[in-house]
């Protein structure tokens, strides 16, 4: 493989490598009003934001950063009353009490309407803020922070069109690679030019400390706490479960701090680093070592989000995420290329079915989930221990398999999908 193959993959990983302050979707939603609303200024009259399905399921139930409230209207809110639209996915990152005290006002005075495009099956946002001072627009289309589209009182000013996206995602397609390939960059690349991933294992690690001390649903919490009282034993699988559950549970319990996010959210990025750094502790093994076993979840990750969408109706953070883990952990812990692709099969057939019900506390039940069969998944097939080519939706070879759990999400559960929709707009009426 060519060198320049190698960098234009590093350069997707960096560019899908960005830090995120909560849920990814609230933080799109409340940067296109922030972006809306700053064309124009003034004094709000109302805030509309029609988004896909995705977007308003992830949204839907999980906390705002820094304030004890939830949702798609108050993040709509907060970001035309607080938003800071440089800052991208930390765009409510100075929020105060007062602001949240203006925003449940603004939503109380019926002022934020949140409306959803059905049948929409990538990222869309279109916040429209009208004030005494005229109309703000912002549209965000494909990924959380692209926005493609600003207009003030109709007019365009700002229009990206297709072609002008980055040259680096054009370029490299990873869809086009198989699991060799991946594993090669991952293995061969100068260091130098990858060990940009520690900052993820410093974000993320220090996310998880916060939570240790307990917040959101506490699963972290509760498994280290199962430890102490003799119901769980100590061991590397209890460990990376906790450590991960901690992270997960202060991001979805609103703590004010960021994740570093692979493919557009926070929870695949915690996934697909915190098993590994929580293994490479308990064996002490080297730094560059696990920067390796990260840059090839990550890639693994990616490949598998390149078919299922950004969004669907089952749990990415689990699943694509989970399997990215887990062939990352092979790897870690001195797999050879066919065991970390019997390690992906065995994912394959053991939890691709868990579905996504937006962004909530439940996430932390299926990231900790994720992490103890991603560590299992690798420790089996370290003992050549795996899932054969003809069973259920594992392929004949492992891209297939990879391109199977897309094919699950997309199209196979969009129906699903409208299932799972239909019972959280039924909630909120």
């Amino acid at each position: 493989m060519s060198n320049e193959l190698y960098q234009k993959a590093i350069e997707q990983v960096k560019e899908e490598m960005v830090p995120a302050l909560g849920v990814t979707e609230p933080a799109a939603i409340a940067l296109s009003t922030a972006k809306a609303y700053e064309v124009v200024g003034g004094e709000v009259k109302k805030v509309a934001v029609l988004m896909d399905e995705g977007v308003f399921k992830n949204g839907f139930s999980c906390a705002i950063p820094g304030t004890s409230e939830k949702g798609n209207e108050m993040a709509a809110a907060l970001g035309v009353i607080a938003g800071k639209p440089n800052l991208g996915l930390r765009v409510l990152e100075d929020v105060t009490e007062d602001d949240v005290s203006k925003a449940k006002e603004m939503i109380k005075e019926g002022k934020i309407e949140i409306n959803v495009k059905r049948g929409a099956s990538d990222i869309f946002i279109d916040a429209i803020v009208e004030t005494d001072k005229g109309t703000g627009r912002a549209v965000i289309k494909d990924k959380h922070t692209n926005i493609v589209l600003i207009e003030k009182d109709g007019k365009e000013i700002f229009k990206k069109d297709a072609e002008s996206e980055t040259s680096e995602g054009k370029a490299f397609d990873i869809s086009k690679l198989v699991l060799k390939d991946l594993i090669d960059i991952a293995e061969h690349t100068p260091y130098e030019d990858i060990n940009f991933i520690l900052e993820a294992v410093r974000v993320n690690d220090e996310l998880a400390k916060e939570g240790k001390q307990g917040q959101g649903m506490k699963v972290g919490r509760g498994i280290s706490d199962l430890i102490e009282e003799g119901w769980l034993k100590e061991d590397i699988l209890t460990y990376a479960m906790a450590y991960t559950g901690y992270a997960v549970d202060a991001r979805m319990g609103g703590v004010s701090k960021p994740a570093m996010s692979i493919c557009g959210s926070g929870d695949h990025g915690l996934v697909a680093t915190l098993p590994l750094i929580a293994i490479a502790d308990k064996k002490e093994i080297p730094e560059e070592k696990l920067v390796r076993s990260i840059l090839l979840s990550y890639l693994v990750t990616m490949y598998i989000k390149t078919f299922a969408g950004r969004l669907s109706a089952f749990c990415g953070c689990a699943i694509a995420a989970g399997t990215g883990s887990s062939a990352g952990i092979c790897y870690l812990l001195g797999g050879n290329n066919e065991q970390i692709g019997f390690t992906i099969n065995n994912m394959a057939a053991d939890i691709t079915g868990i579905i996504c019900d937006g962004g909530n506390f439940g996430c932390s039940m299926k990231a900790v989930t994720a992490a103890s069969t991603a560590i299992l998944s690798a420790l089996l097939a370290l003992k050549n221990i795996h899932i054969p080519k003809d069973s259920g939706i594992v392929g004949n070879t492992v891209e297939e398999t990879m391109q199977n759990i897309g094919k699950i999400a997309s199209p196979g559960m969009i129906k699903t999908n409208d299932v799972i929709l239909d019972i959280m707009i039924n909630r909120r009426d």
